[in-house]
């Protein structure tokens, strides 16, 4: 079988998630391509040595050229914080590597940008907006696609964690604007407006408001809460799509009791609704009362099965590795699935417009 030798650059949560999900695809599935953890990349690669060869890896380098020195990698994963996205892509599609990159791109739409045109060179790319690898949400474009809502007239999205309510929690990259960008509407918001452009086509326009309600935290663990925080934890947005669709997205880091990804459609024959957090399966209400099961379409095969699940979190990015894997042999049998950076792009430049009206 033919194997892609993998560099990932990076070992934090999301690194690891991408981990997890590349070791467990050959176990669950049979797949074009088999991934082969080659290099990976750390800041930190004598302490981080012994826990990367037990994964499997094959060597762990301190900087991605040296990733190459042995040969260049068949993929590159770029797992670092939002601000080191850029370089990371541009030399690996310089080098005729494969890239996915993390979302949302960089820390900058100016930079998102130049990343896109930077990804030009390489012979495949793909972002991680990973929910469109959501059971229910590939449910749900069925529903759309058969028409089953009948005219859909308005849509809400809320995506709600509560990590960042807690004052005490120290400064980590993700609350600094220079690596992250932007807080709940850059971290959560790029997931929320992709599915609006996933399920209905082109935005037409996004206006909304953000907020920062923990204004100080601690530089370190049980210091002062002495630094200043410039990254919002809520945003609401007015989505309008160019189809005719009207919406409203929220995305919030400080809801503690109610964290939630909820999906709500209404349309002139029904209502479907769904939380990606806790469900698969959409539920569909029809306006005389019946709830018909949605068919289950075939890019539901990208994702673990019913045994093989490892939880949402995980699965999710199963089924866009595995769609990767796919696609870089050759093969996509689910066109209109894979999240381009062009679609991450499309989802920050509306996220840039309302960070600047709210400046």
């Amino acid at each position: 079988m033919k194997t892609a030798r993998i560099a990932i650059i990076g070992l934090g949560n999301i690194a690891k998630t991408h981990i997890i999900a590349l070791k467990a695809i050959p176990v669950l599935k049979k797949t074009p391509v088999l991934p082969v953890l080659d290099s990976l990349v750390t800041r930190n690669p004598a302490s981080n040595r012994d826990q990367a060869a037990a994964i499997g890896f094959r060597q762990t380098v301190g900087t991605l050229s040296e990733a190459f020195e042995g040969g260049k990698p068949d993929i590159v994963d770029v797992c670092t914080p939002n601000s080191l996205h850029l370089d990371a892509v541009a030399y690996s599609a310089s080098q005729g590597s494969a890239v996915y990159c993390e979302k949302p791109l960089t820390e900058s739409y100016t930079n998102s940008k130049k990343l896109v045109l930077s990804a030009e060179g390489a012979p495949l790319t793909q972002t991680a907006l990973t929910y469109r690898y959501h059971p229910a949400v590939i449910r749900i474009r069925e529903a759309l696609r058969l028409g089953l809502l009948g005219d859909v007239l308005q849509c809400r999205i809320s995506y709600r964690r509560s990590g960042y309510l807690d004052a005490s929690r120290p400064v980590s990259w993700r609350l600094q604007d220079a690596f992250s960008g932007g807080g709940a509407i850059s971290d959560l918001g790029v997931h929320v407006l992709d599915l609006f452009r996933h399920f209905f086509g082109e935005l037409a326009s996004v206006s909304g408001q953000t907020n920062i309600f923990v204004k100080k935290r601690p530089e370190t663990q049980g210091g002062e809460p002495v630094a200043n925080i410039r990254v919002d934890d809520w945003a609401l947005m007015n989505v309008r799509m160019e189809s005719g669709v009207w919406g409203v997205a929220e995305v919030s880091r400080i809801a503690l009791g109610a964290e939630a990804f909820e999906v709500n459609i209404t349309g002139t024959k029904g209502g479907l609704t769904v939380d990606l957090e806790k469900e698969y399966v959409p539920r569909l209400t029809l306006l005389d009362g019946s709830s018909p099961a949605i068919p289950a379409p075939p890019a539901l095969d990208l994702l673990p099965g019913e045994k093989g699940t490892m939880g949402m979190a995980v699965d999710v990015h199963f089924g866009a590795l595995n769609h990767f894997l796919h696609r870089l042999a050759g093969e996509d049998r689910w066109p209109g699935l894979a999240p381009a950076l062009a679609d991450c792009l499309k989802a920050e430049e509306w996220i840039d417009r309302v960070l600047q009206e709210n400046q």
